[in-house]
């Protein structure tokens, strides 16, 4: 039974390419071709980033006979990236499934449902971990004098640094979980929990950046460092590097942490799943209910969908937290990135004011909403078929949540810019209705693209969130948008003033806002209204 679970949740992890959303069928042979080399020209273009970050380390310490700290760096790194893309599929995947309940009521032990639930998690991890640690090995391979051991063993550390990576997202996962089992709104604390992770992470990067300009200077201190001040991660680099003591003792430091994690998980699992502490109980009053439109009302169900899942927030609304920090962080920092821009780069008010507006659409685009409010629907769809209200008054409704949620911070935003940078008046104006009309754009290439790859079939949440092509493509897509609109003013600003480039690019994301609404308003409510 086990066995069969885990297939299961494997199959519902990398669904993303295999099921063909349009017919609902999973693909095979030959149709499994075109998501393959697509996934895999991806995870080639990230992956590349840190290959070069591995090329700039590893041959002066390999030459230095320091080759355990070129893996102790790959390792952290590679921990950290296979926790952060795991860690918002724990709580989901291990806690909120849809189909908990059912599997429950099975004559299925739940340390075997728990273990099917970890092997989902684990493979997220893996996934992402083997982004540092594959060009991590390849640069080694190609730089180093390699033996058995020091072929074997860093492959064999990279999977035992998958169970650490497994057992930090199963703690923060469980630590989640049971304050959202006593606290009544579990969705905020699990954002809020989210954002602490996401935040320490993002430091944590910054001062592995300094750590990375020691080793490249003085490779001796950084390996006093890690040897003295960290001491676990001293061990993986050792066994990484040869040493068969070390080896065993990594091996078994991750078993041990994994077991114990997976001992206590197995006695709080059922309990979490099913605890229904911290939601209050609501004496009924009876009270005067005042009718509300039919807009209205679709764009409150909208937004308590958007607030009452942790997994939506944050996955496709973090683009809000961000526009907001960013905002303080100008306002702060003003001075500074006045001289940066002005004084070093040298730059005039008029370009800046289009790499500002840029900027701000480059933020923007990590708020992908509409994305994936349609396959969020799921197989209860037909509630919504059921209502008296139109396909395209149901679309509206998650275009404006969507505009809601990412115009007013932008806003913010802007004007914290354009404090700092101050523009003349007309870029002043058209800074924020050229960002405006992009936010507008990108919420309406979301929904077209969702209804293009709609997924109602799933059991948890996470897969429409966040392992979709779709959500993919709305999410690299505009940035991609951001980076070609107001990256071509580089070559054409001699030729045209910063008004006119703004101007001219607002009309034509207009124009393509303009086309879109047609079709969402005519093909994109037939697709709806038939789903």
């Amino acid at each position: 039974m086990t066995r069969i679970l885990i297939k299961k949740q494997l199959t519902e992890v990398f669904s993303f390419f295999r099921k063909d959303k349009k017919k609902n069928s999973y693909r095979t042979g030959k149709n499994l071709i075109g998501p393959v080399i697509m996934y895999l020209i991806l995870f080639a273009a990230v992956a590349s980033m840190f290959f070069v970050m591995a090329e700039n380390i590893c041959e002066p310490l390999v030459n230095a006979g320091m080759g355990w700290v070129y893996f102790s760096i790959m390792g952290m790194t590679g921990t950290a990236l296979g926790v952060f893309g795991s860690v918002f599929n724990t709580y989901s995947g291990l806690y909120m499934a849809k189909d908990n309940s059912m599997l429950l009521a099975m004559p299925i032990k739940p340390v075997n449902l728990l273990a099917a639930r970890l092997s989902g998690v684990y493979a997220m991890g893996l996934m992402y971990e083997l982004l540092v640690m594959i060009p991590a090995l390849i640069v080694y391979y190609l730089t180093a004098e390699t033996g058995i051991l020091t072929v074997v063993f860093p492959i064999l550390v990279t999977f035992v640094i998958s169970f650490f990576v497994l057992s930090l997202s199963a703690v923060l996962g469980w630590v989640v979980a049971l304050i959202g089992s006593k606290t009544g709104n579990k969705s905020f604390v699990v954002v809020a929990v989210s954002l602490v992770f996401i935040f320490a992470y993002l430091y944590l990067y910054n001062r592995a950046v300094s750590l990375l300009q020691i080793v490249i200077s003085s490779p001796e201190t950084a390996g006093r460092f890690i040897r003295g001040s960290l001491y676990p991660v001293y061990q993986m680099g050792v066994a990484a590097a040869g040493d068969i003591k070390a080896f065993l003792i990594f091996t078994a430091a991750a078993a041990a942490v994994l077991g114990i994690i997976y001992f206590v998980l197995s006695r709080s699992y059922v309990k979490i799943c099913t605890a229904q502490k911290g939601e209050k109980k609501k004496e009924y009053r009876m009270q005067t209910s005042k009718a509300d439109s039919v807009n209205n009302a679709l764009f409150k169900k909208e937004l308590k969908r958007f607030t009452s899942s942790p997994n939506y927030m944050l996955n496709c609304g973090l683009g809000i937290v961000m526009m907001i920090i960013a905002a303080a962080a100008v306002l702060i920092k003003g001075d500074l990135i006045y001289e940066i821009i002005f004084d070093t780069m040298g730059l005039d008010k008029g370009f800046a004011s289009v790499v500002a507006c840029g900027a701000v659409c480059f933020i923007s685009c990590m708020n992908d909403i509409t994305a994936p409010s349609v396959s969020l629907e799921g197989k209860n769809i037909w509630i919504l078929h059921s209502f008296p209200v139109s396909g395209w008054q149901s679309l509206k409704a998650k275009l404006k949540l969507h505009l809601v949620m990412t115009v007013i911070p932008m806003l913010i935003l802007t004007a914290g810019i354009e404090i700092v940078i101050k523009p003349g008046v007309l870029c002043g104006i058209l800074i924020p209705a050229a960002a405006v009309v992009f936010v507008i754009f990108m919420a309406e290439f979301g929904l077209v693209i969702n209804l293009l790859l709609p997924n109602l079939d799933w059991s948890s949440e996470i897969v429409p969130i966040k392992q979709s092509m779709g959500v993919m493509a709305v999410l690299f897509g505009g940035w991609v948008f951001a980076a070609a609109v107001f990256g071509l003013y580089v070559l054409v600003y001699n030729f045209i003033g910063p008004e006119m480039y703004m101007a001219a690019a607002g009309l034509v994301l207009a124009a393509a806002s303009f086309a879109m609404m047609r079709w969402l308003k005519k093909r994109g409510t037939e697709i709806f209204e038939n789903l």
